[in-house]
């Protein structure tokens, strides 16, 4: 079902009630302002309530049917924008889609399930009603806010993981680092996909004339901007950074290969004079003179010692081990 709540906000008594969804149009027309937040679980319901408060046909749709972000679509009797937020569950990074419809007098907050960032305005709004808020431009610029602390969040999340795998590759070498790179590169894109696409749509609530967004809110929302596309940046340098600490693991990965394959060349070098008299002292010819000479036996391997010792020494001198 659809999770309905109205909060009725009277910014001149500074004071707010809860009521129901049919009382919402009546209260805007009185003069006061809405916050209606749905939490869609039935498409049928939630288009009702919005019809309910005259939002366009159109915006309904792209609201409740079409969830995704990086919208805004201005219509005459609505704004309509679409935000993303990340979180982490498990340790693994999710995403929530939010809708915001916005009129005259209200702001309707559609998404599907439990989003922090509007639990977080939910606990937080109310002091700010009470000392400075004159109109639903608070709200706005309260939503983006804890928006852009979600994105904070998850930044900071993505950095200790990086952290991670930059002190696992020092101490360590194995071959699951690739998997871990590529999860945590695959996470760093896609927050950085969802940052640009809400800062573009902040940008456009902040800059473009409307009825919707009140010019008081407007520089507000335009310092938040900037806020995001340094977020942006930072998840541009993580990206940066987790390709260097990649960089290295093959660099340490190459390095320690070159180092075995480098002795054995060096035990290659000495058995390979050593492995030359075995094969010629174990033909099958019949006349050997060797064969038959007392210390034959003992000047093999007199030999093969020598041989030996000064292979190790001629590695020794020029620094090939």
């Amino acid at each position: 079902m659809t999770a309905i709540t109205v909060v009725e906000l009277d910014f001149e008594n500074r004071c707010e009630r809860t009521i129901r969804i049919e009382e919402a149009g009546p209260a805007c027309a009185r003069g006061l302002s809405c916050w209606i937040d749905l939490d869609v679980g039935d498409a049928g319901t939630a288009e009702q309530a919005l019809r309910l408060l005259e939002v366009n046909d159109l915006a309904i749709e792209e609201a409740v049917l079409h969830a995704r972000g990086g919208r805004y679509d201005v219509y005459d009797e609505c704004l309509h924008a679409a935000l993303t937020a990340p979180y982490f569950t498990d340790g693994r990074l999710r995403v929530a889609h939010v809708d915001l419809v916005i009129g005259d007098r209200f702001i309707v907050t559609l998404h599907r399930g439990p989003v922090e960032f509007l639990d977080q305005v939910r606990q937080n709004y109310r002091q700010f009603l009470a000392t400075f808020a004159e109109s639903l431009g608070f709200l706005l610029f309260e939503l983006w806010d804890r928006l852009i602390e979600s994105y904070r969040k998850a930044l900071v999340t993505l950095e200790d993981e990086v952290e991670r795998i930059q002190s696992s590759i020092l101490s360590d070498l194995d071959d699951t680092i690739f998997h871990r790179v590529s999860e945590v590169t695959h996470d760093l894109l896609t927050v950085r996909k969802n940052v640009l696409a809400d800062r573009a749509v902040l940008q456009e609530l902040a800059l473009r004339r409307s009825r919707f967004v009140s010019p008081s809110t407007q520089p507000y929302l335009s310092n938040m901007v900037g806020t995001l596309e340094r977020l942006g940046n930072d998840l541009s340098t993580e990206r940066e950074i987790l390709a260097e600490a990649l960089n290295l693991y093959l660099s340490m990965v190459s390095h320690r290969t070159n180092r075995i394959v480098n002795r054995l060349t060096v035990l290659s070098a000495i058995f390979l004079p050593l492995t030359f008299l075995c094969g010629v002292y174990g033909m099958n010819f019949r006349i050997l003179p060797e064969l038959e000479w007392e210390y034959g036996y003992l000047f093999f391997w007199v030999l093969a010692l020598v041989i030996t010792g000064g292979l190790l020494v001629f590695i020794k001198v020029n620094r090939w081990l």
